[in-house]
């Protein structure tokens, strides 16, 4: 027998929680970078993406079914999503296009179109003012998140007076965005969107904190200590040309091991904790690195698709898409909501986080990083806790695809994740995170 919290166990008991821990661990993991879209069929997602006034009116309507309505730089899927290709206002326009379908969930096309007037442009202080956001992420622990969106709002929003700026939309702010989260005054809440199927105004620089904060923490060494296995890989010196390379070179990085030799399928593993003292950083964050044969464009796409998650997780019961942002070859910027029944666990795994995925610098030539992290979203706010989901979130989760020099279809991965989740004991959180990273890793491997 054990105790854990005041609570025996015997041996078979403790053996079955710590395999639990593990496939949940994995289910984490996989999840940030990978999902499908929703196929259900609802009224339900108009409302997230219209103003009430539209979705309050049409069932008055007897119209056409469509399955993707334009509005000049966004479009509306069938799931209910507002895609946005730009952080421009969606406006009336000659490019308003009806695809029709007689599958479609939605049932008034000429009352969309009619509606489109509500989504006129307006400047970001009348829009702010007029619906609220409804998506936040935490930005303290990124060190470049407040002096940048000052810089900013102060070139881009010169016609908005600094006492004007409203909290969470033009300045971070720490005051709690949802009535479900605590108050910590050390927080900097940002919005994602403005409540009207756009970027607000700080998203973008959010992701660029996001990815500069992701991409130094995977270089401090000071931060990561390496278990023994790897610890006697470095001692080797097969991999001093390609651990912890700054990614200011900018330029593609040795391979240690030729393809087909075995040591192309040691992966490097690395455990830390983030020197910053905000919302999780108690918390032992993983590093990882290993070769993947597989083109750096090729491993972005599989980890952004949402289509392709089951490829390399089993667990995954699908992952919707709830608002894209950018979606195209150099940028990807999405939320979503993944879903995983991990075995023995009984209840659902769900991850609300941001997904980004941007070029390194220098270009595609030298790789891409796809960037997550968990979001707050008024949905959950709302909605009645349902005992059979667990809600866990993604503090820092990262996916550095490196090039490698003179060999177009292999890669460098390199993975660092921080996450959070009520069921995972302390004690038990930096074990299973190692053998959880590593299992990602060969995951990934086995698609090549």
């Amino acid at each position: 027998f054990f105790c854990l919290n005041g609570l025996a166990f015997n041996h078979q008991a403790a053996l079955q929680l710590y395999v639990t821990a593990i496939v949940l661990i994995e289910a984490i993991i996989i999840m940030g970078f990978g999902g499908r879209k929703s196929k259900r069929k609802s009224k339900k997602g108009l409302s997230k993406s219209l103003p009430s006034s539209l979705v309050d009116d049409r069932d008055d309507v007897v119209g056409r079914r469509v399955s993707c309505i334009s509005l000049g730089t966004g479009s509306f899927t069938a799931t209910g999503v507002l895609i946005t290709k730009s952080s421009r206002n969606l406006g009336m326009g000659d490019d308003l296009t009806i695809d029709e379908t007689p599958t479609s969930s939605y049932e008034d096309a000429d009352g969309v179109a009619a509606a489109s007037g509500l989504l006129s442009p307006v400047n970001d202080l009348e829009r702010s003012r007029s619906r609220s956001p409804s998506i936040f992420i935490r930005t303290a622990d990124l060190p470049t998140m407040k002096e940048s969106a000052s810089s900013f709002m102060r070139l881009s929003s010169s016609e908005i007076a600094e006492s004007d700026w409203v909290d969470h939309i033009h300045k971070p702010s720490s005051t709690p965005p949802l009535p479900s989260i605590n108050n910590d005054p050390s927080e900097g809440w940002v919005a994602l969107d403005d409540g009207n199927g756009n970027k607000a105004p700080l998203t973008k620089v959010a992701m660029k904190a996001l990815v500069s904060a992701g991409l130094e923490a995977s270089l401090d060494q000071n931060m990561w200590s390496a278990n023994g296995p790897t610890s006697k890989l470095l001692k080797s010196g097969d991999w001093d040309d390609t651990v912890f390379v700054s990614y200011d070179k900018q330029q593609p990085i040795p391979a240690p091991h030729a393809r087909g030799t075995k040591g192309e399928m040691d992966v490097l593993v690395w455990s830390g904790t983030f020197s910053h003292k905000y919302y999780g950083s108690d918390l032992p964050a993983i590093r990882c690195e290993a070769i993947v044969n597989m083109s750096p464009k090729s491993l972005a796409d599989l980890l952004v698709d949402s289509n392709r998650v089951k490829e390399y997780n089993k667990m995954s019961i699908g992952r919707d898409d709830i608002i894209v942002f950018q979606d195209d070859e150099t940028c990807v910027t999405k939320v979503v909501c993944g879903r995983s029944k991990p075995p023995m666990l009984g209840k659902i795994l769900q991850l609300k986080t941001l997904l980004h995925m941007e070029e390194l610098p220098g270009g595609s030539q030298n790789g891409y990083v796809v960037a997550s992290r968990a979001i707050s979203h008024a949905d959950d706010a709302e909605a009645a806790a349902d005992p059979k989901v667990i809600h866990s979130e993604m503090l820092m989760g990262l996916n550095i695809i490196r090039a490698v020099e003179g060999e177009p279809n292999r890669c460098v991965l390199i993975n660092v994740n921080h996450l959070m989740s009520p069921m995972i004991p302390m004690f038990m959180a930096k074990k299973l995170g190692l053998s959880s990273a590593v299992n990602f890793i060969n995951d990934i491997r086995s698609l090549c």
